[in-house]
């Protein structure tokens, strides 16, 4: 314990640095402005900055991430509130209730409502999410080659058992992930595979590229075709952040304590699972406040309390997908999938063995989260007309300059047309895969972690002359994979359930 508090200190003065706090302020106002557009996500958000990242030290490089991602899950609730249009997808159930206030000339309190509930879910998750992360990260460090290669198993298996929709397209996301990762020369043998001729794809295809493509350009296609125009009503221009709603929306949260700790669970413990995110959480945390409340029929009228549920559970969410992302290296969700990214182009590789030789990089991270749900809150009160003048931005101004900043920087990489084509071409693809309810996380899960999960089931065979009895012998291994087959076999009940419930 004495040396999880050295290290955190460690990582707030480091986050505490001039520059780094700037980053933080940057990158919260970053954030906020791509959550608070409809068409612009937290993932877009993320792609855009990680090749800006490039050149800088990797302590900053994350803290500018971690940053942007907070505020862009906290400003989907300005267009919640404002526009019925949830800015991400974390703020669906926000609407339901803010909306409604809005309408009633509750703007402001909603606005205070949906800032406040970011807040304190964010932050009291925060400290959850060290305490697991560190505990989790220990254990990881006693994994062996087969510990590993189950630990993968069970990543794919929550990815295609707790993803909902389809377990089919799940499984074919993951497929097409390791087939994608397996592209260009073997690690072991150096034999090429999958390279068609090609030869600018023999070292394989960088995991930027990849991610700008299939997260943001595909995003900004959707926002095309739903023809976004993000124009804000009159009336509604004229809401302000002032002391007397943020007063009330803090009495309000504080005196609904049941509703509070239970959204704050909701969204850290669905974080914690791969694949599953904000939009989950969110809808679960308002059905649970709803069906918990005195007065559900006020619910979808404006409500107070449905609106502290989704905030408060989509908050927590971001601490507990950055739970599996640092302990052991499997994203939770789309944009710590992104994150990965920055991890990588500064040669680090989140997991037990981050915790063990660079743990500093971790705690950096914990302490810029701590900083950033604060500079969250006061940009929120201090910023808020700001925020709805940006809202007023029309779409087709907007979104090109995304698009050409996402191409430059994904080309700025490595100086490469060949990564321009490959973000283009995953762009088209990745919408394709959108029309067709084809989840992504799932592809992008199996890209990452296909190459650790190959190596060790390579290591684990050739120290065991080719037996795979260790998997099911070793205590941690085979508990691991008895829960890849528990996650599986829940996801298939669960998919079964919903279909029988859509029947009828």
């Amino acid at each position: 314990m004495e040396a999880l508090v050295q290290t955190f200190t460690v990582g707030m003065r480091i986050s505490l640095q001039p520059f780094n706090l700037l980053l933080i302020l940057v990158g919260t106002i970053w954030g906020l402005v791509f959550g608070s557009i409809p068409g612009l996500t937290a993932t877009m958000g993320v792609a855009l900055a990680i090749p800006l990242t490039y050149g800088m030290s990797p302590f900053s490089g994350l803290i500018l991430l971690s940053s942007i991602y907070i505020g862009a899950i906290s400003g989907g609730f300005i267009s919640a509130a404002l526009l019925n249009m949830p800015g991400t997808p974390s703020s669906i159930a926000t609407t339901f209730d803010a909306y409604p206030m809005a309408q009633k000339g509750k703007a402001s309190l909603a606005l205070a409502l949906g800032l406040m509930s970011s807040f304190f879910g964010g932050l009291v998750a925060v400290l959850l999410m060290i305490v697991a992360t560190y505990g989790l990260a220990q254990l990881a460090l006693k994994f062996g080659p087969f510990e590993y290669f189950a630990l993968g198993l069970l990543a794919f298996a929550g990815c295609i058992g707790m993803m909902g929709g389809s377990i089919i397209k799940s499984g074919l996301s993951v497929v097409l992930g390791l087939l994608l990762a397996t592209m260009g020369s073997d690690m072991l043998t150096g034999v090429k595979r999958l390279t068609f001729n090609v030869p600018d794809l023999v070292a394989g295809i960088d995991i930027l590229p990849l991610l700008v493509g299939l997260f943001g350009i595909s995003e900004i296609f959707v926002a095309i075709e739903r023809r976004y125009q993000n124009v804000v009503p009159p009336e509604a221009r004229k809401a302000k952040m002032g002391f007397k709603a943020v007063a009330e929306a803090v009495r309000l949260i504080f005196s609904q304590p049941v509703n509070y700790v239970r959204s704050l669970v909701i969204g850290f413990v669905i974080g914690v699972f791969p694949g599953v995110g904000g939009a989950t959480s969110s809808v679960v945390a308002y059905g649970l406040a709803r069906s918990g409340s005195k007065h559900p029929e006020e619910f979808g009228k404006g409500n107070p309390e449905g609106v502290i549920a989704s905030e408060v559970a989509n908050n927590a969410t971001i601490a507990g997908a950055l739970v599996p992302l640092l302990a052991l290296g499997i994203p939770g969700d789309s944009v710590t999938a992104m994150m990965i990214g920055g991890f990588m182009i500064h040669g680090l590789f989140p997991g037990p063995l981050l915790f063990r030789d660079s743990p500093e990089y971790a705690y950096t991270i914990f302490a810029a989260q701590i900083i950033g749900n604060l500079t969250m809150v006061l940009l929120g009160i201090l910023l808020m007309r700001f925020f709805i003048y940006t809202l007023s931005i029309r779409s087709y101004y907007l979104l090109p300059i995304v698009a050409l900043s996402m191409v430059i920087g994904a080309f700025g990489l490595y100086n490469r047309v060949f990564d321009i084509w490959i973000s283009l071409f995953f762009g088209f693809v990745g919408y394709l895969l959108r029309k067709i309810d084809f989840p992504l996380v799932p592809l992008i899960t199996a890209f990452v972690l296909g190459p650790i999960v190959e190596k060790n089931l390579r290591q684990g065979l050739a120290f065991s002359d080719g037996s795979m009895m260790p998997l099911f012998t070793r205590p941690i291994s085979l508990t691991l994979f008895i829960g890849a087959v528990v996650l599986f076999l829940v996801g298939i009940y669960v998919n079964r359930k919903g279909a029988r419930k859509e029947r009828a």
